[in-house]
């Protein structure tokens, strides 16, 4: 394909690059923060908020539960909350920048790349100049661009991408051992912005192997190059095992975990046709984990990936080895999310599929993209299918649709209902994203909206702390706080939930009394408003105010089945427990149907008269 005069000066690159991701993505600058991470990474981080929590950050776990060591993340979010405070628009700024960069540093690797390429080196720059493009323009790449805590995968991307560049400069400029150690300083850096950063030694070692002119056979040789980054990643994985951040989520069982690792090769068969026709791109995206090696779309797979490996073979030996370094590039940098031994799932009987996933390994395959039309297309120079005009144009609209689909998706993620509402549009039964759209709802005080998510939500997953909280939360905020309390007492472990469950009965209590009070200063013959406000402070577990207002509530009305129970089983609890048979005894003595409470109130009552020496 013809060069591009515009390819003659590095920064005019940059620009281009950069000034070509600005425009796609800019329609997300109009983004508030969303409901998901963005909340617990920033707006309600304090960590973040103040240089003195520095020791923190690099302390603690990005997300909590001991899973993430990201802190690199947080000094970026804390660096712009300093200069800018919480004004969304420079950090969605800084990932289009971000973006940016990574797209010129994989430009500088391919451009390294292709000019040790008998056959490619004259085109170098152009080859490296489209592929950095598909990667800047691919609408592939939009969940982590356009969503803020997408972050993580934008700066361990752009990190590794430089220890690349400079691992290049390194072999080619007499092993200047300078190039070395800052590329060994990015891989620390890339490592403390996303943990699968961990994989770049390999890719290393597979660029090796085929992707300089010479290939290093000798073992020796590809051990002593790649031993300095092993010692680099020794040493982050023994920081965070002395920090306790080593939670992770392992199969039950080998099954189990082939069972993942095959679903996560069918979910690689949809990424394969999202390069070409990204049509259907959704925020977190997942799919179902097999059930069964009978399965037939799990021998599908199987099948498909032992043709697609045959077919790579056969092609490969008239192929520059080249080729088996841009997909062994693709395949390593999946490595970490291939669901084999550690489960990466958002629900039960899920896997996380997520797009972002392929932010580094879309280089491998794009390069591959680029390399297949190159070679297409010089074999139509002499064979001549189509006219190589019109070939050129079926690229360039290629690339211009890739271009409008990264815009339509960026529209998207602008407003958080309508990212969320696409997903589930695609996929109905992801409860991570219903419940984050209830939670939106709610934030926006559409509580019967929010109600109606995380219902849903609960139908299929009961257990679902946090829809559970937001269930609660929303019918309180309708003002139906009973109902909320009896949601929030059906939760039986919160977990991390725990403090905001904790936040939120408090909260939910504080308005009780207050209207009770409230109802008792205008109506102090109302005994159901004593009544209630007992039941409150007993949940407060302040078992001494809650008696003082049941009595009063069954000096008002001495039928008060309730009350008289309430006040019975509270006093059993106190050093007043010789007054609760008596209570008991006059509750048992209304006319009432055999209840729980009546049967209750019997054992309790023989069971006080037993313990003080009493008769039946």
């Amino acid at each position: 394909m013809k060069k591009l005069g515009v390819l003659n000066s590095l920064p005019g690159i940059f620009l281009i690059l950069a000034a070509l991701t600005f425009l796609l993505y800019s329609f997300v600058l109009q983004s508030d923060f969303k409901t998901m991470d963005d909340q617990v990474s920033i707006v309600d981080n304090e960590h973040i908020k103040s240089f003195g929590h520095i020791d923190k950050i690099f302390t603690t776990s990005f997300f909590g539960g001991n899973a993430y060591y990201r802190p690199l993340v947080s000094l970026s979010f804390m660096l712009e909350y300093h200069f800018f405070g919480l004004n969304p628009l420079f950090y969605y700024l800084t990932n289009i920048f971000i973006h940016a960069l990574a797209a010129f540093f994989g430009f500088l690797i391919m451009e390294a790349i292709f000019a040790q390429v008998s056959g490619f080196s004259a085109a170098s720059r152009r080859l490296a100049f489209l592929i950095a493009l598909l990667f800047a323009v691919h609408p592939v790449h939009w969940e982590a661009v356009s969503n803020i805590p997408g972050r993580a995968i934008l700066l361990c991307g752009l990190f590794n991408l430089i220890a690349f560049y400079c691992f290049c400069l390194y072999r080619s400029r007499g092993r200047d051992k300078r190039f070395l150690f800052l590329s060994l300083a990015c891989f620390a850096s890339s490592l403390l912005s996303k943990e699968s950063g961990i994989v770049l030694p390999l890719t290393l070692a597979a660029y090796l192997c085929w992707g300089e002119k010479e290939s290093i056979r000798s073992l020796r040789i590809l051990t002593c190059v790649i031993i300095p980054y092993a010692f680099v990643a020794a040493g982050y994985l023994t920081v965070r095992h002395y920090l306790d951040i080593t939670h992770l989520f392992y199969w039950r069982s080998v099954g189990e975990s082939l069972l993942g690792l095959l679903a996560f090769l069918r979910s690689v068969i949809t990424h394969l046709r999202i390069f070409v026709c990204p049509l259907d791109l959704h925020f977190d995206r997942m799919r179902p984990v097999f059930l069964s090696f009978t399965d037939i779309e799990l021998i599908l797979t199987v099948m498909f990936f032992a043709a697609l490996g045959r077919i790579f073979f056969l092609l490969s030996q008239k192929c520059p080895r080249v080729i088996w370094f841009f997909a062994a590039w693709f395949w390593i940098e999946l490595l970490p999310v291939s669901q084999f031994l550690v489960s990466i799932g958002v629900q039960p009987g899920y896997i996380s599929t997520a797009e972002h996933f392929l932010y580094m390994p879309s280089w491998g395959m794009f390069a591959l993209m680029v390399l297949g039309i190159e070679i297409v297309y010089e074999k139509n120079k002499t064979r001549r299918w189509i006219s190589l005009l019109v070939f050129q144009s079926f690229v360039v609209a290629f690339y211009i649709f890739l271009a409008v689909m990264t815009i339509v998706q960026n529209i998207y993620s602008a407003n958080e209902w309508a990212m969320f509402e696409r997903t589930l549009r695609f996929n109905p039964k992801n409860t991570r994203i219903r419940t984050s759209l209830g939670l939106s709802y709610a934030r926006y005080h559409l509580f019967p909206e929010a109600q109606k998510q995380f219902r849903e939500v609960l139908a299929v997953d009961p257990l679902n702390t946090r829809a559970r909280i937001g269930l609660g939360k929303s019918l309180c905020d309708q003002g139906h706080f009973w109902e909320g309390i009896q949601e929030y007492e059906k939760i039986q472990d919160p977990g991390n939930q725990k403090e905001l469950l904790e936040k939120n009965l408090k909260l939910t209590y504080n308005i009780l009394v207050l209207k009770y009070q409230d109802t008792i200063k205008r109506e102090p013959a109302n005994a159901k408003a004593y009544y209630s406000l007992g039941v409150i402070y007993s949940k407060e577990n302040d078992i001494t105010s809650a008696i003082a207002q049941y009595e009063k509530s069954v000096g008002l009305d001495p039928n008060f089945r309730e009350a008289l129970f309430n006040l019975a089983s509270s006093l059993e609890v106190t050093d007043r427990r010789k007054e609760a048979p008596a209570y008991y005894e006059r509750m048992l003595a209304l006319p009432a149907a055999d209840d729980h409470l009546t049967e209750y109130a019997r054992v309790h009552l023989l069971d006080i008269r037993r313990k003080l020496g009493g008769t039946q």
